[in-house]
């Protein structure tokens, strides 16, 4: 089935909100919900095979340049359209007359059909299939939901806040604290380097996906900024 774009996108935004912890053993980074509603992850694969020679993973949905080019397409149309169902449901809220009433209902019911339909037309303009539309999102919502993640929690800023608190200590506790300040500074780059996501989805999805970042970047932006006023 068609995965909704915009419970994609509500799951990365609770990915991004939750602020992890250092500590001395940190987990894989995860783009899952992590994200947005989110698709199951794929199958584990081997770690020596599933990156690949130009990071073609088996079975896993491979992005060209000109499906994403649609894809960011097919999200600014349906931004316009959730736009302007958020607008109208809200408005049927705001009467007094209408709370817990019939009206509010029928009203919820045409924003959720609406919806239903407009993804379906935004897919088609874009002249992409139920599959295109699936496979994208999933390397789309792992890729920019890491990205956001590092941006949002500012993962550098706290390291190097641990390091200039590992400089007052003693030489002793200084050791003491290293362990969890390598674990740290390992899980950034892991993080940064997007290497549990290139290992799910290939080095090429991946890399085809970071062309379009600050388009994506913004598509998710607008999309919470749509969502936030309803």
């Amino acid at each position: 089935m068609r995965r909704s774009l915009w419970v994609l996108w509500a799951a990365l935004a609770c990915s991004a909100c939750k602020k992890e912890q250092p500590g001395p053993a940190p987990a894989p980074a995860q783009a899952g919900p992590a994200s947005p509603g989110a698709a199951p992850a794929p199958d584990a694969q081997d770690p020596g095979t599933a990156g690949g020679e130009a990071g073609e993973v088996p079975n896993t949905y491979r992005v060209t340049p000109e499906k994403l080019g649609a894809y960011v397409g097919y999200q600014r149309q349906l931004l316009e359209a959730y736009a302007a169902l958020t607008k109208e449901l809200a408005t049927v809220k705001s009467k007094p007359d209408t709370v817990g009433t019939l009206a509010e209902v029928n009203a919820t019911m045409k924003y959720i059909e609406g919806k239903a339909v407009a993804e379906e037309n935004a897919r088609k303009a874009a002249g992409l299939s139920e599959e295109d539309v699936n496979g994208l999102a999933d390397v789309v919502t792992a890729v920019i939901s890491q990205r956001q993640m590092l941006q949002t929690l500012q993962f550098d800023e706290e390291l190097k806040k641990l390091e200039a608190m590992q400089a007052k200590l003693s030489q002793e506790q200084q050791k003491e604290l290293a362990p969890q300040i390598d674990a740290m500074r390992e899980r950034v780059e892991s993080l940064r380097q997007l290497t549990e996501v290139r290992r799910t989805y290939g080095d090429a999805n991946v890399d085809t996906v970071l062309t379009r970042e600050a388009d994506l970047a913004k598509n998710y932006q607008d999309m919470m900024s749509t969502f936030g006023k309803r």
